[in-house]
Parts: structure tokens; sequence; C-alpha cells
């Protein structure tokens, strides 16, 4: 299959040549140079306004191209004889990123797509082409032109959405996990599953009808075709099951296994060209019978994804926006008239199509609109296919450089229409009081435990069991356990109790769900607890938490420190993933959070668990103190002490505060009375140095200590800790506690209160 074209067209003039010797080091430096010009354009210039790196290579093609007359350069660059390897290079490469496409796809969505998706699926595919052809049948008959095939094209091609390409917008707009991009991903899977069929259908239908070809040799395609598809189905697919059923949880993939896909992929590609179809099928094919996610679908992705999406994709998009001469618009002013209002109807019917029916199902008007502007969006798909047409001659110089042109505006239009319609933060907003403090006496207290690894269990478990819950206090706990999306485009979320028979990989989560079901019922009556599974890209967890926390109304988020200590206080593991997870909750977050910061102890139930709360006042210092009270039900397993820190002049902040705070210890004052495993001690600390001195005198005294995060809180008796503060996200006291220097082998727990306002002060890593 030729897929270049004769690029001596592209320059519009003789073109020196090049020794075959040198044809290496030349398109290593094609290469290069392409490299550099794409992301230098894209971080100067688009990053800064949210558009995608498809934007910079096409103007980097339309750079290198015949629409820039200077050819010197170009001509030194870019020889006759090196333009079909670089051609034939990036669609090797492109072909690798069909077949990735398919990796990343889960077919198995489609089965639990609901009816909204998938409507807003299929209308935004057959609105605009019917729409399409109906306006090309109205221009032809106004414009008295003959009917021509490349109208036609550009009716039905505009039409298609790509779910690679709805994909990659949304993780360029971190709405990958949102309820949006959730949406718009099932919508178009469901749409793009359909434009393969019926694209692989069509080019049957056209060779019945018009290739001049034998007709035993069409049916030998076809049935070419439908074996490829059984053999992959029936053949290759439980293969590959059978190399995940065969590595071991937590091993990596054998490289032999590895090796033998990346072959199967080559000799896709040559089957498929052999049954007159694209080659660029075969490997997408395979790619869908790959399953996703680890170990395999992950194993493939992490190899291979970032040298072709990241090296050779850019490299196609750019050889193909090479192929447009732009100064060919307006060699045909009726076609050109034609082709935009045909681009212009089809692009505005594909976005009523996934808008109408998003209004019928009663979504806000701001998120209708902006699905619609997501199903319509264009990128390295649509291009492929306009690049292929255009070396078929299906479409001519003209047509080929407006469809272009088309891309580039739809790309800039789309995420910015995106980005002002959608805000996902907005839903979290501070509306409603959801916090501890704020609880009715003994009402159910909600709790999110956010879980990355079976080690997280235990200090989870051990929180709760601080909590102290009863029959007339009880806790209701959501564990949500995290694992990072990779080798599938699409996020999961589970609900265990509801989708007990799912056949997905369960048994990432089976080491989360059994502790908590059994704590569950060792604590019947007092604990209820539901399991989740949320599978999305690490940057964008906080979504998946902050919605859940929202859904279940949640008085409090719990969420594992970063760091994983031994209990001699060394350090073990570091994850500084989970710790930029924890800052976008803390900003994010729809109720109050804590962080656990865990050093091995865990409550015994025939020793006493001591519990200290560090008090100096404000809004944070007040929730972690209401949580610390309910220690006191239990007071045959714990004992609670509250040491306030207080200046030694008094102003540590302004008189209301001071009245809130008093008003919060003086319960906590009569009870240290009348039980004897409840403490009360005010402390005198004019300064940051007295500080430390009260906290290193009891901090080894006690297995866990409690704090509040006081963000933004400045006071006499921690002055100047914020200037050495390592770690924000756990407040200037919670920073010293886990500090090396300090030295403490006590559990720490920080809690900051709900944040009333959106956008709320953040903080950096």
């Amino acid at each position: 299959m030729e897929f270049g074209g004769n690029w001596d067209d592209v320059f519009k003039s003789p073109a020196p040549l090049v020794r075959a010797s040198h044809l290496v080091p030349l398109l290593e430096l094609q290469i290069v140079v392409i490299f550099v010009i794409t992301q230098v354009t894209h971080h100067l210039f688009f990053k800064r306004f949210k558009l995608p790196k498809v934007i910079s290579q096409i103007v980097t093609g339309i750079l290198l191209g015949p629409s820039i007359k200077d050819k010197s350069g170009k001509e030194s660059l870019f020889p006759l004889l090196s333009q079909d390897v670089i051609g034939m290079a990036s669609v090797f490469g492109y072909a690798f990123f069909m077949f990735l496409t398919g990796v990343k796809m889960d077919v198995g969505m489609i089965k639990k797509t609901g009816h909204k998706a998938l409507t807003i699926g299929i209308l935004s595919l057959v609105v605009p082409i019917v729409c399409g052809l109906l306006t090309t049948f109205a221009c032809t008959y106004v414009f008295k032109e003959e009917e021509d095939d490349k109208v036609y094209f550009v009716a039905v091609t505009h039409s298609l959405t790509s779910f690679a390409v709805v994909s990659s917008l949304l993780q360029d707009l971190k709405l990958l996990n949102s309820e949006l991009g959730r949406l718009g991903l099932s919508s178009g899977l469901v749409s793009d599953m359909i434009n393969v069929i019926t694209t692989s259908t069509a080019s049957f239908i056209r060779a019945f009808m018009g290739t001049g070809q034998p007709t035993y040799k069409i049916y030998r395609d076809i049935g070419s075709l439908i074996a490829y598809i059984l053999a992959v189905v029936f053949i290759i697919r439980p293969a590959l099951f059978w190399i995940v059923k065969h590595t071991p949880a937590g091993r990596p993939v054998k490289d032999a296994y590895i090796y033998a896909i990346f072959l199967m992929v080559l000799l896709s590609g040559v089957l498929s060209d052999m049954f007159n179809q694209t080659a660029l099928l075969g490997p997408f094919i395979l790619g869908l019978a790959v399953p996703d996610g680890p170990p395999l679908g992950a194993a493939i992705v992490k190899k291979f994804d970032c040298f072709f999406s990241g090296v050779f994709t850019p490299l196609f998009v750019t050889i193909c926006a090479m192929k447009a001469d732009l100064s060919s618009i307006g060699d045909d002013r009726k076609l050109l008239t034609l082709d935009i209002v045909l681009l212009v109807v089809t692009f505005v019917s594909k976005v009523m199509a996934s808008f109408v029916p998003s209004l019928i199902c009663k979504m806000p008007f701001n998120d209708a609109l902006a699905i619609g502007f997501i199903m319509s969006s264009k990128g390295i798909v649509e291009l492929a296919s306009y690049s292929l047409f255009h070396d078929y001659k299906t479409i001519d110089d003209q047509t080929f450089a407006v469809l272009l042109v088309s891309v580039l505006i739809i790309a800039i239009l789309v995420p910015s229409m995106v980005n002002y319609l959608y805000d996902p933060s907005s839903k979290y907003a501070g509306y409603q009081k959801r916090n501890i403090i704020d609880m009715k006496p003994n009402a159910e207290l909600r709790i999110l435990a956010c879980i990355h690894s079976q080690y997280d269990v235990a200090p989870v478990i051990n929180l709760l069991d601080v909590s102290c819950p009863t029959g007339g206090s009880p806790i209701s706990v959501n564990a949500l356990h995290l694992i990072e999306l990779v080798g599938r485009a699409s996020p999961v979320f589970i609900a265990h109790q509801i989708h007990e028979k799912v056949t997905f990989n369960i048994h990432f989560s089976e080491k989360v769900i059994g502790p908590f079901n059994q704590y569950q019922l060792n604590n019947q009556g007092a604990v209820s607890a539901n399991i989740f599974t949320a599978i999305s890209p690490s940057n964008l967890m906080h979504e998946d938490i902050c919605t859940l926390a929202l859904d279940k109304l949640t008085s409090i988020i719990l969420l594992p420190f970063h760091r994983k200590f031994a209990f001699d206080g060394s350090i073990e593991s570091e994850g500084n993933a989970r710790r930029a997870l924890n800052c976008s909750v803390l900003e994010r977050a729809p109720c109050s959070i804590g962080i656990i910061v865990h050093r091995g102890h865990l409550r015994h139930s025939s020793q006493l668990y001591r519990v200290a709360m560090i008090f100096l006042g404000g809004r944070d210092d007040r929730e972690a103190l209401t949580f610390a009270k309910r220690v006191t039900k239990d007071p045959g397993s714990f004992s609670l002490t509250v040491v306030r820190l207080d200046a030694e002049d008094g102003k540590t902040m302004n008189d209301w505060e001071k009245v809130l705070d008093n008003e919060v210890l003086k319960e906590f004052k009569q009870k240290s009375v009348a039980n004897a495993h409840v403490t009360y001690v005010e402390e005198t600390a004019k300064d940051a140095v007295q500080t430390t001195r009260i906290l290193r005198s009891i901090m080894n005294e006690f297995e866990l200590i409690i704090v509040g995060r006081r963000n933004g809180l400045d006071s006499p008796q921690t002055l100047g800790f914020s200037e050495w503060s390592e770690f924000p996200e756990l407040g200037v006291i919670g920073d010293l506690l886990v500090s090396s220097d300090f030295d403490c082998n006590a559990s720490i727990f920080v809690v900051q209160q709900q944040q009333q306002l959106k956008g709320s002060k953040g903080f950096k890593l």
C-alpha cells in the first residue's frame, strides 16, 4: 500500500537527490528537526492556552510544507529520495499507534453502556451523515454541478467520531474520569465501533461496484478478513488470556511474549493489506484482542507507548500536514464554497446530535453543550483518513488543504469551549457543612478511606478503631481502592457490593475487600462497610475520591501519607504521585480530610492505646479535637490526652476564634475530671523553641498524636516553622513531628476541616 504519494508534487519543484548511504543519518536529522519544532511550538505557545499537542504538530507540518514558499532549506532537509523513507517510517509508527489504541480500548464497555451514551454515540454519527448528504444533494442542485465523489467523502468522513481522539482530548483536559469524561468515552467507543464496521463494509461494497476486480478476488478478500477476525477472536485472544493467567501477580510479563506480540502486529499489517484493506486495520483488530490493563496490556503500553506515541505519531501528523499546500485553497471557488458549507453543517449537526439527547436526559445546559463539542473533536485519526484518500487521489489538493485547516480550527475550538463550559471542581464547592464538628450528637460518622496497597489497610482500620464505633454512634466506611490506570484508555469504577459477579480483574482488590468485610462482621451494628475500586490516571484520582465523597455525604476522607516508615522510623519507600494526590484532595475535597502517617503502632486488645491531641486553636484544631473526643467512648481500651499550647500573651488569634476554641474545650475539661483515662493539660509556649521543647517531651509517650493542619494560620507558638517545612500538607506541627530530626516514633493523624470557599489557598510541592 502506498502511503506517501509523490512528494515531488508537494514541493512543486525538482528536489535534489541524496545517496542511499546517507538516508539513515538524514532520516535521524529529519526526526530531530520535527520533534524539536513541535515541542518548542507547543511549550512556548499552545500549552499556555491548554491546547493539545496535535496543533503544534500540524503547524510544524505547514511550516515545513509547500505552503511556505521559501524552499531552499526544505529541499536540503527533505530531498526527493528521503521523502518516501520518512513517510514509510511515520506510517509504521502510526500502525503501532492504532495497535496501542486497540489495546487501550475495552470493547466490553459497550455491554455496560447506558442508554444515554448509546443514544449519543449513534446519533452523533448518523445525524451529521444524513445532514451532510442532504446538504450535498441541495448544493449540487443549487450550483448545478455534477455529482462528485469527493464531496460525499467530505460529508461522511467529517461526521465520524474517533475514540482515540476523544480519549486523547479528555486526557489533555484532565477530564478522563470526570462524569462528562466517562460519558464521552462511552459514547465515543460506541460511535467508533459503528464507524469501523461500516467503513470496512463500505470498502467491500465499493470493490463490488467499481474497482474492476474479478468477483472471486472480492469474495476471497471478504473471506480472508472474516477468517482473520475469527482467528483473532478464537485463537489469539485465548492465547493472550493464557499468558495473563500464567503471569504471577506482581511479576512482569516475560519478554518472549512481548516479542511474539510485536511480530504478530507486523504480520497483521501484512495480512490486512493482502485482502485489500488498509494496513492499519489488522493491527487495530489485534489490539482489541489484547486484554486491557495489567499485566499484559499495561506491559505492552509501557514498552511501546512512549516510543511510538511520543515520537512516531507526532512525526506522522507532521508528515501528513506537510502534504497540504494552503495556497491551493481558492483554485476552485465553487468547490471551496461547497466544502466549507459541508464542514460547517456536519460540525454543527454533530454538536446538536449530542447536545439535544443530553438535554433530554436532564443534563445541565453547559455540560450537554460540552459533550457535543467533545463528540465533534478532530485529530490524528481524521487527519490520517484525509491523507490516505489524498494519496489515493480520492480528494484533490484544495479539498485536502481545506480539511487540514478544518482539523486545525476544530482542534483549537473544541478544548477551548470545553474548558469554558465545564468545570469539574464546581460540584465540590462547600455549599453544605460536611465535617465532624457540625454533626448531630451520636449521628453516623461517614468516612471515605483511600487505599493504595495492602499496606494501607491496617493503619486505616486502626484509626477506625480509634473512632470507637458503637451501636449508638455508628460509622459508615467507604473503602476506595485506588489503582493507577495503565494499559487502557477508559477509567474503571467498581462498586463491589453491587457487582459481586464482575469478571473484571477483581483479584487486585481482594486483599482490601476481605479485611473490611471482616471488620464489619466483627463490629455488627456499629460499622457498615462498602468497598469500591477506582482505576484511573494518578493525576486524576482526586476526581474519583471527591466524587465518591460527595455522593456518599462523607464527613471525612482518610488519606495515607506518601511515605512508608519502618517501625524504627527509617523510610522504606516514598511515592511522589501519592503526595501530589493528597495535595489535590486537600484543595478540592467537599468535606474534612485526615492524613495518616503510620509508624507501625497498631492497637492490641490487651494493651491501652494512648492517644494525644495537640491543640493550638483554629478551625482545623477544633475539627481534630472533635474527632479525638470519640476516643473517650471506650475508656477501657484508649486513653486521651489533650495538650493545649497557649501563647504567653494570649494573642494567638482573633477574639472570635478564641471564643470558639474555649467553647469546644469546655466540655472536654469537664470530662477530664470524671474520667481517669482522659487528661487535659495546658502548656505555655511563647515561641517556636518552647513549642519544640514541649513536643519533644511528650512525643514518645503515645502511640497516636492527632493535630490540626492549621494551613495559613500564624501564631507565636509556631512562628518560623513554615520556613523550614518539608511537607506543607501536614501543617507545621505535623511536619515537625514527621521530620527525621525530631525522632518521633508515634503515628500522626493530621486533620483539615472542610474548606467552605471554592479555590481556597493551596500549596506547592
